[in-house]
């Protein structure tokens, strides 16, 4: 049995498929396919999980081509950005099909989640935060904060040094 003209495979309507692909050195983006809820993303959920887990810093949620939304996925999801939060990672959700925006504005979830318009502009922004997060680390110039570093030098009391006998 086939869904379409040309052979393709009958899917289950209530399936879930996420497509992950690197990003860069440092980041995930995965295509998100079909019923988002809180059993399918529990099934997939080992997919998010491995994504944590492959030492990249962002991970982007790509949402456009999900059909049906509910709040449940919403709420797995938040739990979910909490968990990579905790792990250094950031977690974006992008592209929200009709069905998920309508459930981020019903539940309030928009305003918790960082949701953008496009892969493009999730990816835009989360490169923008990295280097805003360095500069603030080792200063704009590249070196760390020599006015800093000297004001702590200047308060600490070196040893007093004596011959060796």
């Amino acid at each position: 049995m086939t869904d379409d003209l040309h052979g393709g495979p009958l899917r289950d309507p209530a399936a879930l498929e996420m497509v992950c692909d690197a990003v860069g050195d440092d980041g995930a983006l995965c295509r998100v396919t079909g019923t988002l809820t809180e059993a399918s993303l529990l099934q997939a959920g080992q997919g998010l999980d491995l994504a944590l887990r492959t030492g990249r810093r962002l991970l982007v949620l790509d949402l456009a081509r999900v059909l049906v939304c509910d709040s449940a996925a919403m709420d797995y999801l938040l739990r979910f950005g909490e968990d990579a939060r905790a792990a250094g990672v950031r977690l974006r959700l992008s592209a929200a099909s009709p069905a998920v925006s309508r459930v981020l504005d019903e539940t309030g979830r928009r305003a918790v989640l960082a949701v953008y318009d496009s892969v493009e502009e999730a990816m835009a922004t989360a490169l923008e935060e990295a280097v805003e997060a360095v500069e603030a680390t080792v200063g704009p110039t590249g070196g760390a904060d020599t006015a800093t570093t000297a004001d702590t030098t200047a308060d600490t009391e070196l040893p007093e040094q004596r011959p060796s006998p």
